[in-house]
């Protein structure tokens, strides 16, 4: 038969282990008459019944992370109710062990981060969730760098293809990287290169300015050149990585820096890909 004082001594050795209040430990050893083992799926069962009863509670806070390993990289979205909990500790290291085993590819699926999950779930007390993720991975020379800001509330994750290994370990190459990623937190392009646009967005850019031009008055010939010019300034040059002028000055075309920069390490460095993350975006 289990003692108070045996009780009492569990009780502490369960929520080291769990993380769990106190209460909710006593709870699940005396469930559990005293067998320490058996407590554990009880308080798992428990996680999961508190998980559905909160599940319906917003999560509007959180944190993003990114994790790189080797020729992979992961950027990820986990979401909290309180920005309070978004600073915990344990949440801040659930985040970067979520990015970690995407981006090493021990997860593939949203769902797979329950388990991990829950256990700070647990020990926190608010609904949380893993709402997105992305996981790059090049084949062929070349480097995934991330970058996280504003205290982890927007991060990027960035692919660059290089010409050789070496070409992709030199500094400047990892400078180009450092300099894209503050251009995607700080400018916010949605697309790569205009090629990329969906012909819909455009359209719908052509109508929208059509229409003002008319109401403006002008000449019903003139207008198409005039779109034109808009949607290179105010559509590709905005949302288009590749169109964009540099963050730092305004002026200088990013296309130019990374030309510049893969002529430092012997040509043939390009953008592949990038993934800028918001939270709550």
């Amino acid at each position: 038969m289990t003692t108070a004082a045996d009780l009492n001594k569990l009780v502490v050795e369960l929520r080291a282990k769990t993380g769990v209040g106190m209460m909710d430990c006593k709870k699940a050893l005396t469930e559990a008459s005293g067998d320490f083992e058996a407590a554990l799926p009880i308080l798992r069962k428990k996680g999961l019944s508190d998980a559905a009863k909160k599940s319906a509670r917003v999560t509007k806070e959180g944190a993003v992370a990114y994790s790189v390993a080797g020729n992979t990289g992961a950027i990820i979205e986990l979401n909290c109710e309180t920005d309070f909990v978004a600073r915990n500790e344990a949440f801040v290291s659930l985040a970067h062990a979520l990015a970690d085993k995407y981006a090493k590819g021990e997860f593939k699926t949203v769902d797979q981060a329950k388990d991990l999950i829950q256990p700070v779930f647990m020990k926190l007390g608010e609904n949380m969730g893993l709402r997105r993720f992305e996981r790059f991975e090049f084949q062929g020379p070349g480097l995934v760098a991330g970058y996280i800001h504003l205290g982890a509330k927007q991060g990027a994750l960035i692919e660059l293809s290089t010409p050789n290994a070496e070409a992709a370990k030199r500094p400047e190459a990892q400078e180009l990287a450092k300099e894209l990623l503050l251009q995607i937190v700080g400018f916010k392009p949605k697309f790569l290169r205009r090629e990329d646009v969906p012909s819909a967005e455009i359209e719908k850019e052509r109508e929208i300015h059509t229409e003002l031009l008319r109401k403006e008055g002008k000449p019903e010939a003139s207008i198409p050149k005039i779109i034109e010019g808009k949607i290179n300034k105010l559509f590709y040059q905005q949302l288009c990585l590749l169109e964009q002028m540099s963050v730092r000055d305004g002026k200088t075309p990013i296309a130019t820096i990374i030309k510049d920069m893969s002529a430092k390490v012997g040509g043939g460095v390009s953008v592949t890909r990038f993934a800028r993350y918001q939270l709550g975006e």
